[in-house]
């Protein structure tokens, strides 16, 4: 093996070089190298001007970066630390990537106004309060200071707009009914995002590793891959990082977004042996994009597209205004339409993702059939490039907002730990007017896990532990042919602590729980509610569900907020009841 290690002559001792690590690794590339050793050491990198990122890689081909001993601190805010373009077969390994600007900012409350509607915060020294400009959501988590947890049972607070009090003190106007009276206290600690983005993006990849690495103040998504023909593989751990310079307060947040994104890849990620603690939102989320359509004829559509990823061959699923797929076809061209007029009325169906003409590129797709009878402000979904066979196993989630797992692909989630979770372990769903994620999941197995202390300040009230659902105002039914969800395993999975329904059904069929403990579940309430018929009583419960199928499930030590084991709204078909869930 070939390998071009560092002639540089630097002063060990003095722990921080001044290595140009790109250039470093791409002559080494161009030398014919087949690896490139990063010399051990602290690298404090800042992002050129114009730049987007860091540092970038490009067409790495059959290459392995180790970085054994080595931590790249990212000097400059809102910024990129490290991005992959096509490149295969790359080995990035056993780095530490910080950002020296935590993406969040926090501080301590000082009061909270009589109606909730306004709370003066003194931020912690060393923390920045720069908002990036239009960032949204804005969104608030309570601390409570001496377990330094988010609290339980309550949920993320949006805020409209802050105000300066004075130099050390900000005033937030929060929404109406977002925070309930008597759960939020003077003294408590509060934390706000500052920005989003991707701290390390993999872009049209294939097979890449990136191993052994520690993620700390990560911006947004702590890892994005996008695109491309995917079956990468991930073993990476996102922490918290020590106090910034001047800070005494540790940071509450380990980064401000999710802990993994997967959008558009061919063939899903394996993630393994990977930590994901103290994040801002969901810690890995398995999707496509969807595309709002704004004209049909004959075997062609025109379509907004938020980053379109599709080619010549894909496969695209047609949904209807009940959210159904009614059909497929493929693509056999594609064109960017620079002048086309969007039709407003379509901005009826919008969403978070489509909220208005010109947000979005449009493009005409044409197919190898007259396509199904959609309408202006339907979606649709690359059924080519979401994910399918993806792996997360033997990962540990705790301590965190939003979701453990977001899925919208087939795959298997096995041997993890879902712990401490103000949102559900896993969800589901596909989203089809909020963020424009999808689509539905065929072929998923869920087995071996601890889900312990989830659904514990859930902002979706309508859902559980573990959902397999969709949701748009409420459970949508399925089509007379189905088109939801399919074939999931649900299996030999510890429920431990967990308050409020621990699994909800919707929108599925070819549904099978079996083998699962439950123990000391719904010992307190929690904030799921009855919303769209949701019975908050029940273990399990299903709703448009067909060929639902239990054996074997045990409850052991049931609080006593579980009157039924389960129960079921209209358009469910169960068999197994008699024998499906027994007490030890």
């Amino acid at each position: 093996m070939k390998t071009l290690l560092s002639l540089l002559a630097v002063a060990a001792a003095a722990g921080v070089f001044a290595l140009d690590i790109q250039k470093f690794v791409s002559d080494a590339a161009r030398s014919g190298a087949d690896k490139a050793v990063i010399p051990e050491g602290v690298y404090r990198i800042k992002a050129p001007d114009q730049a987007a990122d860091h540092l970038i890689f490009r067409n790495l081909n059959d290459f392995v970066i180790d970085c054994s001993g080595s931590t790249f601190i990212f000097e400059s805010d809102f910024k990129t630390g490290l991005a992959f373009q096509g490149c295969r077969n790359l080995t990035f390994r056993n780095a530490t990537l910080v950002n020296r600007i935590p993406p969040f900012a926090q501080g301590s409350i000082v009061r909270v106004s009589a109606d909730c509607r306004q709370i003066d915060v003194k931020p912690h020294d060393g923390y920045s309060t720069e908002i990036a400009p239009g960032y949204v959501p804005n969104v608030l988590n309570v601390f409570d200071p001496v377990e330094r947890r988010m609290k339980k049972n309550l949920k993320m607070v949006i805020y409209g707009v802050t105000e300066p009090v004075s130099p050390n003190l900000i005033r937030f106007h929060i929404n109406e009914n977002e925070i309930r009276p008597n759960t939020v206290f003077p003294g408590d600690m509060i934390v706000w995002r500052r920005h989003e983005g991707h701290e390390v993006a993999v872009q049209g990849c294939e097979k890449l590793k990136f191993t052994g690495v520690t993620i700390k103040n990560a911006k947004g998504a702590a890892v994005l891959e996008f695109g491309g023909e995917g079956g990468n593989y991930y073993n990476y751990t996102v922490t918290y990082a020590p106090a910034p310079e001047g800070a005494i307060q540790r940071p509450l947040l380990s980064g401000s977004a999710d802990g993994f994104m997967s959008l558009g890849v061919k063939h899903g990620p394996t993630l393994e042996n990977c930590l994901f603690e103290g994040l801002h939102d969901d810690a890995v989320n398995i999707a496509s994009r969807l595309y709002f359509v704004l004209e049909r004829s004959g075997n062609s559509i025109v379509i907004a597209a938020q980053h379109l990823v599709a080619y010549n061959g894909d496969e695209i699923g047609f949904y209807d205004f009940g959210l159904m797929k009614t059909g497929s076809a493929r693509i056999t061209s594609i064109e960017q339409l620079t002048d086309y007029q969007e039709p407003a009325e379509a901005y009826k169906y919008r969403s978070i993702a489509y909220p208005a003409p010109g947000a979005h590129p449009v493009y005409r797709l044409t197919f190898d059939r007259d396509t199904p009878a959609v309408q202006p402000g339907n979606y649709i979904s690359n059924l080519s490039r979401h994910g399918d066979g993806f792996a997360v196993r033997n990962c540990t989630f705790k301590n965190k907002r939003g979701r453990g797992c977001l899925i919208r692909a087939s795959g298997v989630i096995e041997n993890n730990l879902f712990e401490d979770i103000l949102g559900a372990a896993v969800d589901v769903m596909p989203e089809f007017y909020s963020f424009s994620e999808g689509p539905y999941t065929e072929n998923l197995t869920v087995r071996n896990n601890v889900f312990r202390a989830c659904n514990r300040g859930n902002c979706l009230s309508w859902t559980g532990t573990l959902n397999v659902y969709n949701w748009a105002g409420r459970y949508v039914p399925l089509g007379k042919h189905g088109e939801g969800h399919r074939n999931i395993l649900i299996e030999n999975n510890r429920f431990e602590y967990n308050d409020g329904p621990n699994i909800v059904l919707s929108t599925a069929e070819d549904v099978t729980i079996r083998n699962n403990r439950f123990i000391a579940p719904m010992t307190d309430r929690s904030l799921s509610s009855p919303v769209g018929g949701l019975d908050c009583d029940a273990l399990i419960w299903a709703i448009h569900t067909r060929n639902l199928k239990l054996s074997g499930n045990t409850v052991q030590s049931p609080g006593p907020f579980l009157k039924k084991q389960f129960a079921a709204g209209p358009g469910v078909s169960v068999s197994g009841l008699a024998d499906s869930i027994g007490k030890k």
